[in-house]
């Protein structure tokens, strides 16, 4: 009897051992269509997998999402044990938000087509996501271009000073502010020709780049000439109560800036030719909309963008930011708080 137990497990052994010799002999694409996968499929990995990963996929359970992660454009090899992880815990995702959200580091997020949504839009920022979360209005791309917009919060509220280091990108609006003692210390007088206002000072760069725009429009038989350039903190504080007085605080805030948060203290801001809403009618307005992006100027507050900018549309008010930046402003059709939110900040 006991020879027979031992005659029974030799065979064991020796039969176990030819298995694993046998499957040990298999190529990684012949492992890969035991596990299910055809051979198509099975071809693809073998081709994108590097050596060293393999036990990473024949570890993992099948699956054919598999082949559209290694195929994603932004796939990145070095994460690929993150990704089948992500996969094995998330089995409904997309391939293509597996791909982002372990790009992005943001794997303690379960998949959800909110999520989903989210992070598909183009101007998402990760820094963000939890404020999209708790804003969300249905809509992914309203969500994400508002909370980009800080309308998430109220006016006036969570403020805070605007990074002076950004220089020409500087953002002033309602949620950032200049500090009452800041005064450009480049500041040049426009020359009459240039101008018609009191307010007659620009920043150096945005003088030079008015006056040259300026010419420019002047070949057209278009005149162009500055209305009101800087404004220092007191001046602005000045003309916002008067706009309070004569129409009310909340009326005001629609097309008054509060001292300190207004653009024109920045010295980079211009209202053109005449500041009412029937310039937009005037050939000055339709040669702007064409060309002042050419020379580093975006209109600040558009049509229909009041929600995004704070302030009702403004035909008149333009803003230096330079000319590469003026011109992805104007090619994407953004407000400076989205480029900020994406671009700059």
């Amino acid at each position: 009897m006991k020879k027979i137990i031992i005659i029974i497990f030799i065979i064991i052994l020796i039969t176990g051992g030819i298995f694993i010799f046998t499957n040990s002999k298999k190529s990684f694409q012949e492992k890969l269509i035991d596990m299910g996968y055809n051979e198509k499929d099975a071809n693809v990995i073998s081709t994108l997998v590097n050596k060293n990963d393999e036990n990473l996929i024949l570890n993992s359970k099948y699956n054919t999402n598999i082949v559209d992660i290694l195929t994603n454009k932004n796939y990145k090899e070095d994460n690929l044990k993150l990704y089948l992880d992500y996969l094995n815990e998330n089995k409904k995702a997309p391939s293509n938000f597996i791909i982002n959200i372990v790009n992005l580091n943001l794997t303690e997020y379960k998949y959800s087509k909110k999520l989903n949504n989210l992070t598909n839009e183009k101007y998402f920022i990760k820094d963000n996501l939890k404020r999209y979360l708790n804003y969300d209005k249905g809509n992914a791309n309203k969500t994400v271009t508002e909370v980009n917009c800080n309308l998430d919060y109220n006016y006036y509220e969570n403020v805070q000073e605007t990074d002076l280091a950004k220089d020409n990108l500087m953002i002033v609006n309602k949620f950032y502010y200049l500090k009452n003692d800041f005064e450009p210390e480049d500041l040049v007088t426009l020359d009459d020709i240039y101008n018609i206002g009191t307010n007659n000072k620009l920043r150096k760069v945005a003088a030079e780049a008015f006056m040259k725009m300026a010419d420019a429009a002047k070949l057209d038989n278009i005149s162009l000439k500055n209305a009101s350039g800087y404004r220092s903190y007191n001046y602005q504080a000045t003309l916002y109560e008067n706009y309070v007085k004569r129409d009310g605080k909340e009326a005001a805030d629609t097309y008054s800036a509060r001292a300190g948060y207004s653009e024109h203290q920045t010295g980079l801001a211009t209202d053109i030719n005449q500041i009412n809403d029937a310039f937009e009618n005037t050939d000055a307005f339709k040669w702007l909309s064409e060309n002042a992006y050419k020379y580093g100027f975006i209109l600040r507050y558009p049509k229909d963008k009041e929600n995004l900018t704070g302030y009702k549309y403004e035909p008149w008010h333009y803003r230096y930011v330079g000319t590469t930046v003026a011109k992805q402003i104007y090619e994407e059709d953004l407000t400076f708080e989205e480029y900020y939110a994406y671009y700059i900040n």
